[in-house]
């Protein structure tokens, strides 16, 4: 054997253990990178699905009263704000309307029954909007003139203008219902921290919420 090929045996001896370690190592390195890819993209479907239902826990937080039905969020496409100020619409009504709006938003509807706030909602998105609309689709002159209730003498105008002074009323006691139930909440909390003051034997006079 001349010296030639005995030199290319031995390079092969060396070089071909050392080719399959290599690529060993490359593979491994393939399949290692792949499993940190695969744990990075678990961990950041974990992540979001937690930041989305911290969201939507906030949201439901924030937006519905503790009995879960919907409080109305007035816009500028809602039925009641259109016909609020719609000029068509007589300023009577108008001006009735925008009271009912303002009691509504003012009352802590979390304050009020379930059943209370499901009739306050259906009043001020559903029958305001209707009445209005059916009023509007009359001839003027006849709404003004011609009576529809002989027994207390009231035409279309009246009757629309009684049933709005009625739904202002219920959304007026409402309100005040749920004022009174943030102040039971605030006498609550009076008495308890007389009742803590009482307890640790501190004087009272001095820490006491006038």
């Amino acid at each position: 054997m001349s010296f030639f090929t005995l030199l290319i045996l031995l390079s092969l001896i060396l070089i071909v253990p050392i080719f399959f370690v290599i690529k060993e190592k490359s593979k491994q390195s393939q399949m290692d990178m792949a499993q940190r890819h695969q744990e990075y993209l678990a961990a950041a479907s974990l992540k979001a699905d937690h930041s989305q239902a911290q969201m939507t826990s906030r949201e439901k937080t924030n937006n519905e009263p503790s009995h879960g039905l919907n409080v109305i969020h007035f816009s500028a496409h809602h039925p009641f704000v259109k016909l609020l100020y719609d000029e068509q619409v007589p300023h009577t009504f108008r001006a009735i309307m925008d009271a009912i709006g303002q009691q509504y938003e003012s009352t802590h509807h979390e304050q009020i029954t379930e059943s209370q706030l499901f009739t306050l909602n259906k009043l001020v998105a559903t029958r305001v909007p209707e009445l209005i609309t059916d009023y509007l689709s009359l001839d003027t002159h006849y709404a003004k003139t011609v009576l529809i209730d002989t027994d207390k003498q009231n035409t279309s105008y009246d009757m629309v203008l009684e049933q709005l002074t009625s739904i202002l009323d219920f959304s007026q006691k409402l309100n005040t219902q749920s004022q009174i139930g943030v102040v039971d909440k605030l006498l609550a909390s009076r008495r308890y921290l007389d009742d803590v003051y009482k307890e640790s034997g501190m004087a009272t006079d001095s820490l006491k919420i006038k």
